[in-house]
Protein backbone atom coordinates (compact mmCIF):
# COMPACT_ATOMS: atom_id res chain seq x y z
CA UNK A 1 0.00 0.00 0.00
CA UNK A 2 2.88 2.07 0.73
CA UNK A 3 4.14 1.38 -2.62
CA UNK A 4 1.03 2.44 -4.35
CA UNK A 5 0.92 5.66 -2.11
CA UNK A 6 4.40 6.73 -2.95
CA UNK A 7 3.50 6.25 -6.94
CA UNK A 8 0.71 8.07 -7.04
CA UNK A 9 2.06 10.98 -5.26
CA UNK A 10 5.19 10.69 -8.14
CA UNK A 11 2.37 10.93 -10.51
CA UNK A 12 0.69 13.76 -8.92
CA UNK A 13 4.43 15.41 -9.01
CA UNK A 14 4.83 14.26 -12.70
CA UNK A 15 1.60 15.96 -13.34
CA UNK A 16 2.18 19.11 -11.53
CA UNK A 17 5.57 19.48 -13.47
CA UNK A 18 4.12 18.48 -16.52
CA UNK A 19 1.72 20.96 -16.34
CA UNK A 20 3.79 24.25 -14.31
CA UNK A 21 6.96 23.82 -16.22
CA UNK A 22 7.02 26.62 -18.94
CA UNK A 23 10.34 25.78 -19.74
CA UNK A 24 10.19 22.72 -20.65
CA UNK A 25 7.67 23.94 -23.81
CA UNK A 26 10.40 24.18 -25.97
CA UNK A 27 12.14 21.19 -25.35
CA UNK A 28 9.08 19.54 -26.26
CA UNK A 29 8.48 20.47 -29.03
CA UNK A 30 12.39 19.65 -30.12
CA UNK A 31 11.81 16.55 -28.86
CA UNK A 32 8.74 15.63 -31.50
CA UNK A 33 11.10 17.06 -34.14
CA UNK A 34 14.32 15.42 -33.06
CA UNK A 35 12.98 11.94 -32.40
CA UNK A 36 10.24 11.34 -35.27
CA UNK A 37 8.50 8.46 -33.56
CA UNK A 38 6.72 10.80 -30.84
CA UNK A 39 5.72 12.92 -33.47
CA UNK A 40 4.00 10.16 -35.99
CA UNK A 41 2.68 8.51 -32.27
CA UNK A 42 0.91 12.04 -31.63
CA UNK A 43 -0.33 12.59 -35.11
CA UNK A 44 -1.53 8.88 -35.14
CA UNK A 45 -3.48 9.31 -32.48
CA UNK A 46 -5.29 12.29 -33.78
CA UNK A 47 -6.55 9.98 -36.10
CA UNK A 48 -7.49 7.48 -34.10
CA UNK A 49 -9.37 10.15 -32.07
CA UNK A 50 -10.87 11.77 -35.72
CA UNK A 51 -11.90 8.42 -36.34
CA UNK A 52 -13.42 7.51 -32.43
CA UNK A 53 -15.96 10.41 -33.42
CA UNK A 54 -16.82 9.72 -36.53
CA UNK A 55 -17.44 5.51 -36.08
CA UNK A 56 -17.75 4.90 -32.44
CA UNK A 57 -20.17 2.06 -32.49
CA UNK A 58 -18.80 0.25 -35.06
CA UNK A 59 -14.97 1.16 -35.29
CA UNK A 60 -13.10 1.69 -38.67
CA UNK A 61 -9.72 -0.38 -40.24
CA UNK A 62 -8.38 3.05 -40.08
CA UNK A 63 -8.95 4.11 -36.61
CA UNK A 64 -7.81 0.60 -35.09
CA UNK A 65 -4.69 1.03 -37.36
CA UNK A 66 -4.45 4.80 -36.23
CA UNK A 67 -4.44 3.53 -32.15
CA UNK A 68 -2.03 0.70 -32.96
CA UNK A 69 0.44 2.75 -35.06
CA UNK A 70 0.33 5.38 -32.17
CA UNK A 71 1.15 2.84 -29.58
CA UNK A 72 3.74 1.40 -31.01
CA UNK A 73 5.66 4.20 -32.28
CA UNK A 74 5.70 5.21 -28.29
CA UNK A 75 6.24 1.41 -27.25
CA UNK A 76 9.45 2.26 -30.07
CA UNK A 77 10.25 5.66 -28.42
CA UNK A 78 10.38 3.88 -24.86
CA UNK A 79 12.25 0.67 -25.99
CA UNK A 80 14.72 3.04 -27.29
CA UNK A 81 14.90 4.34 -23.67
CA UNK A 82 15.79 0.50 -22.35
CA UNK A 83 12.28 -0.04 -21.58
CA UNK A 84 11.88 -3.88 -21.19
CA UNK A 85 9.11 -4.41 -17.68
CA UNK A 86 9.55 -8.35 -16.26
CA UNK A 87 7.04 -10.65 -16.14
CA UNK A 88 4.62 -9.36 -13.55
CA UNK A 89 4.17 -6.26 -15.64
CA UNK A 90 3.86 -7.75 -18.72
CA UNK A 91 1.27 -10.81 -17.26
CA UNK A 92 -0.90 -7.74 -15.17
CA UNK A 93 -1.49 -6.48 -18.66
CA UNK A 94 -2.05 -9.08 -20.41
CA UNK A 95 -4.59 -10.31 -17.80
CA UNK A 96 -6.01 -6.78 -18.33
CA UNK A 97 -6.46 -7.61 -22.05
CA UNK A 98 -8.12 -10.87 -21.55
CA UNK A 99 -10.98 -8.67 -19.41
CA UNK A 100 -11.45 -6.25 -22.08
CA UNK A 101 -11.82 -8.83 -25.13
CA UNK A 102 -14.10 -11.12 -22.75
CA UNK A 103 -16.23 -8.20 -22.06
CA UNK A 104 -16.50 -7.18 -25.49
CA UNK A 105 -16.41 -10.75 -27.42
CA UNK A 106 -20.18 -9.93 -28.52
CA UNK A 107 -20.18 -6.52 -29.25
CA UNK A 108 -19.40 -4.74 -32.67
CA UNK A 109 -16.07 -3.57 -30.99
CA UNK A 110 -14.50 -6.86 -30.21
CA UNK A 111 -11.82 -6.77 -32.99
CA UNK A 112 -10.68 -3.25 -31.96
CA UNK A 113 -10.54 -4.15 -28.13
CA UNK A 114 -8.14 -6.93 -28.77
CA UNK A 115 -6.01 -5.05 -31.07
CA UNK A 116 -6.19 -1.60 -30.25
CA UNK A 117 -6.01 -2.66 -26.13
CA UNK A 118 -2.79 -5.09 -26.89
CA UNK A 119 -1.33 -1.86 -28.17
CA UNK A 120 -1.72 0.33 -25.59
CA UNK A 121 -0.79 -2.15 -22.70
CA UNK A 122 2.11 -2.68 -24.42
CA UNK A 123 2.60 0.91 -23.79
CA UNK A 124 1.54 0.36 -20.85
CA UNK A 125 3.86 -2.32 -19.81
CA UNK A 126 6.70 -0.48 -21.31
CA UNK A 127 6.51 2.68 -20.10
CA UNK A 128 5.82 0.83 -16.52
CA UNK A 129 9.76 -0.96 -16.53
CA UNK A 130 11.41 -0.01 -13.31
CA UNK A 131 14.53 0.80 -15.16
CA UNK A 132 12.52 3.94 -16.32
CA UNK A 133 11.39 5.52 -13.01
CA UNK A 134 14.33 8.01 -12.99
CA UNK A 135 13.55 11.46 -11.54
CA UNK A 136 13.27 12.66 -15.49
CA UNK A 137 10.86 9.98 -16.24
CA UNK A 138 8.15 10.13 -12.90
CA UNK A 139 4.96 10.49 -14.82
CA UNK A 140 5.34 8.38 -17.81
CA UNK A 141 4.09 4.87 -16.64
CA UNK A 142 0.67 6.75 -14.39
CA UNK A 143 0.41 8.72 -18.12
CA UNK A 144 0.70 5.16 -20.11
CA UNK A 145 -1.72 3.55 -17.70
CA UNK A 146 -4.26 6.81 -18.37
CA UNK A 147 -4.00 6.15 -21.90
CA UNK A 148 -5.21 2.35 -20.96
CA UNK A 149 -8.17 3.88 -18.83
CA UNK A 150 -9.29 5.77 -21.73
CA UNK A 151 -9.37 3.32 -24.04
CA UNK A 152 -11.46 1.21 -21.81
CA UNK A 153 -13.93 4.26 -21.60
CA UNK A 154 -13.70 4.52 -24.95
CA UNK A 155 -15.46 0.53 -25.11
CA UNK A 156 -17.94 1.58 -22.55
CA UNK A 157 -18.71 4.63 -24.40
CA UNK A 158 -18.99 2.66 -27.35
CA UNK A 159 -21.33 0.03 -25.39
CA UNK A 160 -23.67 2.64 -24.16
CA UNK A 161 -23.95 4.64 -27.08
CA UNK A 162 -25.73 1.36 -28.54
CA UNK A 163 -28.37 1.57 -26.24
CA UNK A 164 -31.16 4.17 -27.05
CA UNK A 165 -32.77 5.16 -24.15
CA UNK A 166 -32.11 8.59 -22.66
CA UNK A 167 -30.03 8.01 -19.82
CA UNK A 168 -27.76 5.65 -21.28
CA UNK A 169 -26.93 8.13 -23.86
CA UNK A 170 -26.38 10.91 -21.43
CA UNK A 171 -24.22 8.43 -19.42
CA UNK A 172 -21.89 7.87 -22.37
CA UNK A 173 -21.27 11.89 -22.88
CA UNK A 174 -20.35 11.69 -18.91
CA UNK A 175 -17.90 9.09 -19.87
CA UNK A 176 -17.11 10.73 -23.08
CA UNK A 177 -15.65 13.68 -20.92
CA UNK A 178 -13.93 11.32 -18.90
CA UNK A 179 -12.33 9.40 -21.66
CA UNK A 180 -10.95 13.13 -23.39
CA UNK A 181 -9.72 13.96 -20.02
CA UNK A 182 -7.45 10.55 -19.30
CA UNK A 183 -6.40 11.11 -23.19
CA UNK A 184 -5.45 14.34 -22.35
CA UNK A 185 -3.41 13.95 -18.96
CA UNK A 186 -2.28 10.53 -20.59
CA UNK A 187 -0.45 11.78 -23.34
CA UNK A 188 0.87 15.01 -21.59
CA UNK A 189 2.39 13.07 -18.65
CA UNK A 190 3.93 10.13 -20.82
CA UNK A 191 5.30 12.94 -23.86
CA UNK A 192 6.65 14.85 -20.98
CA UNK A 193 8.35 11.72 -19.74
CA UNK A 194 9.76 10.65 -22.87
CA UNK A 195 10.94 14.35 -23.75
CA UNK A 196 12.98 14.76 -20.09
CA UNK A 197 14.45 10.97 -21.01
CA UNK A 198 16.21 11.88 -24.49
Amino acid sequence: MNDFLARTQEGAAALRRAVTDISARPQLLASVREEPAVGAGVLAGAIAQVEKARTLTRPSVLGVAAVTASHAAYAWSLYRRGARNDALGWGLRAAAWGAGVAATRTQPTAAAVAVGGAAVLTTSAMAGDPALRTDAGKGMSHGANLLVAAEGLTALRAALAQQHSGKRKQGARLVGAAEAGALVVGHLLLIDGLCRTR
